[in-house]
């Protein structure tokens, strides 16, 4: 079972819903000097696997003036457990940990191991699991990681320009040896079928109006696909989505590498785009932060672009800086 460390009763809205009055405060931890290994210690906190990410920032609640970026995301090292604000209360309050913990880092030479997604999903589980069980509300997503993208309605010729930036990436819509298509489309009644023929028609059934989904792989030569599932918004949006965790972990950054090439290609019509290498935003309503009314962003992916027009009805983005793509302001998850 994972061990916590620093859940303090000042953090009960962040990270642990369960924390209550009973447990331990913050500011009893604080001391006028540190470890003497204080630095490294800091450092070991702050390289950790993160698995689950908000956005914004919250004060220090001891001095009520620093602002703390991404406070209530989850770090892990594989064997405890600690929200990302815990760096920045050692380094700058002297914070005491446990001496078991403070004993953990030492022996691991101050180097958090590295995770792989299923130990990260394991622990994932594990926490909002047992918060599940004392009856709190905890986010349920699948933790499949995905990478998105919203483009205007697609007709005839954009549909077809989409399955050629595809293929320029190294991503055929149609098996490279059968040259077969693999897929379903669904009308907008609920009537769905098979999607049988070729490229042209997919692009056919992308375009055509009385679709509202339409799924099919992405091949990545012989053996390896992507889930790929294109859904109509709105009479003006469409959404594709790759699914990135059909494709081995080890290959998994060539498949976004190559999904970034097909998106570098027609990027000025790009209405928002999400890329989540782990999943921990998959609830996140995007629609209707990218494309529609409403929806604060809660949960940070590893990156997200948001046209630069619409950033104004979003103040979570206000103390992220963001870069030009195209139309879009471009975010990236803080490295930790």
């Amino acid at each position: 079972m994972i061990k916590r460390v620093g859940f303090y009763r000042e953090f009960g809205g962040h990270g642990d819903p369960s924390a209550s009055a009973s447990a331990p405060s913050l500011r009893d931890a604080v001391r006028a000097a540190g470890e003497w290994d204080e630095d490294q210690i800091v450092a070991y906190l702050e390289s950790a696997t993160e698995i689950y990410s908000t956005m914004g920032a919250e004060r220090d609640v001891i001095t009520g003036d620093d602002w703390i970026p991404g406070a209530g995301s989850l770090v892990t090292d594989g064997s405890w457990l600690w929200l990302v604000e815990l760096a920045h209360y050692v380094r700058n309050h002297h914070m005491a940990l446990p001496s078991d913990f403070v004993d953990h880092i030492r022996a691991n030479g101050y180097v958090s191991p590295s995770l792989s997604h299923e130990q990260s999903l394991k622990i994932f589980n594990e926490y909002f699991d047992r918060d599940a069980s004392h009856g709190a509300t905890a986010p349920r997503s699948t933790l499949r990681p995905f990478f998105t993208w919203y483009v205007p309605a697609l007709t005839n010729t954009s549909s077809a320009a989409l399955i050629k930036q595809l293929g320029a990436a190294g991503l055929s819509v149609a098996h490279p040896l059968t040259d077969a298509l693999f897929g379903f489309r669904e009308t907008v009644e609920g009537r769905k079928g098979p999607l049988m023929g070729g490229p042209d028609v997919l692009a056919a059934s992308l375009a055509d109006g009385q679709y509202r989904d339409v799924e099919f792989q992405c091949w990545m030569g012989y053996d390896q696909s992507l889930a790929t599932h294109v859904r109509r918004i709105d009479p003006s949006a469409q959404k594709v989505t790759f699914q990135i965790a059909d494709v081995p972990e080890a290959d998994r950054e060539d498949a976004v590498a190559a999904l970034v090439r097909a998106l570098d290609q027609d990027a000025a019509h790009c209405l928002g785009f999400v890329i989540d290498r782990i999943g921990t935003s998959g609830e996140q309503d995007w629609d209707r932060v990218l494309v529609g009314h409403g929806g604060q962003l809660a949960v940070l992916p590893d990156i997200v672009g948001i046209r630069r027009e619409r950033l104004s009805a979003h103040p979570e983005f206000a103390a992220a800086h963001g870069t030009e793509y195209g139309p879009l302001a471009v975010f990236h998850r803080p490295e930790r």
